[in-house]
């Protein structure tokens, strides 16, 4: 806001104030009672960042606050003088958790962390990184962050044992999950829409005649998994082969982590599921996508002419490997984003119903996916 807008604005308060007439300025041409969202959105802030700047957040700038302060005067909001006056206990940070092995995998979680800074520092405040030792004890397995209660809120992130995440909880402090189901516990999650995705992938296979399909990943490595396999399941159930195709099918492998904590395939285990006629593999991630295109040259196969591969998530590598992997997007970014979305509603609400929102996946066709025309029916 420039300078001569916050003096017209202050001038204009005061005049108001002074003159005894009602402050319930006209809010988007109407008479309605002027809100804090009626603020945010008049200086293009946060909600959240308005609620801080109200009550005196050490964190927020004086420049913010005075900016907050002079727009309710302007639209009529009542200003409580003695709360702002008061320091607030928030610490102004947020916790982002997530097992120290994920530090490794920056192509899915780097994009995750990323859209919850932006969103984070979009609100005023600073994002503090801790990683859950999940090979100690829950209670020594925290970071001090938690455990000395330093931050207003967390975000706990990946393949957390549901044990650890009640320990944070427990800690009082305002708890959401992104890309990680907690069963047994009432709290807000975001989650890529898993099970469209896995739908999409078999069905993007089904649709260019393949007919019979490998899914390459284990269920119960994750909840993500276990519902891209549901999907790609469902894709093949309903699908209705035309006159003189083969009805379609999907047969399974599992994947194996290696010490490190990436994904892949055994070799010799992938080899066989390939021996029944497999032309396209649906595969978990990224990760065990990539080791499949591996595998398939070391068996003297092509990818796609001789088996088609999908991936899932939609990392940078699928862009430079060779053939260029087709995966379905996750929307990392957004998880991110709108899991700080749902922690300051949180703050603010901690009455209010958890929530679970779904983001929604999107293919991303490259080079890795090819026409199987041995059951493709052309259009006449």
């Amino acid at each position: 806001m420039l300078p001569g807008r916050a003096a017209s604005l202050a001038a204009s308060a005061r005049a108001e104030v002074f003159s005894g007439r009602r402050q319930d300025a006209k809010v988007n041409g109407s008479r309605k009672k002027p809100t804090m969202q009626h603020i945010a959105d008049k200086l293009g802030i946060s909600k959240s960042l308005v609620s801080r700047a109200l009550a005196g957040d050490a964190q927020v700038s004086d420049r913010t606050k005075e900016q907050v302060r002079l727009t309710a005067m302007e639209l009529g909001y009542p200003i409580n003088s003695s709360a702002a006056a008061v320091p607030s206990s928030r610490t102004g940070n947020v916790a982002v958790l997530m097992p120290r092995a994920h530090l490794r995998d920056a192509e899915f979680w780097g994009k995750v962390v990323g859209g919850t800074e932006e969103e984070l520092h979009r609100s005023a405040f600073s994002l503090v990184l801790g990683c859950i030792a999940t090979d100690e004890p829950v209670k020594s397995g925290l970071p001090s962050c938690i455990t000395d209660r330093k931050v207003d809120g967390a975000i706990v992130m990946g393949r957390v044992p549901v044990g650890y995440i009640a320990e944070v909880l427990a800690t009082g402090i305002p708890v959401v999950l992104a890309d990680v189901m907690a069963d047994g516990l009432k709290l807000d999650h975001v989650l890529a829409d898993n099970y469209r995705g896995g739908y999409e992938a078999a069905s993007l296979l089904l649709q260019k005649g393949h007919r019979k399909l490998l899914f390459a990943g284990d269920p119960g490595f994750s909840y993500s998994f276990a519902e891209r396999k549901r999907g790609a399941e469902r894709a093949v159930a309903q699908f209705e082969p035309q006159d003189g195709t083969e009805a379609p099918s999907l047969s399974f492998v599992d994947s194996a982590l290696l010490e490190d904590q990436w994904l892949t395939l055994p070799g010799e285990e992938f080899a066989a599921a390939l021996k029944g006629d497999v032309t396209a593999v649906v595969c978990a991630n990224d990760s065990i996508a990539f080791a499949a295109l591996e595998r398939l040259a070391e068996l003297g196969l092509r990818c796609p002419q001789d088996v088609s591969v999908v991936g899932f998530d939609n990392v940078e590598r699928c862009e430079w490997v060779t053939p260029s992997l087709t995966s379905v997007d996750a929307g990392k970014t957004t998880i991110g984003k709108r899991a700080v979305e749902l922690l300051l509603r949180r703050m603010e609400h901690p009455e209010e119903r958890p929530e679970t929102l779904y983001i929604a996946t999107e293919m991303v066709e490259r080079n890795s996916v090819a026409e199987h025309f041995n059951n493709f029916i052309k259009q006449v």
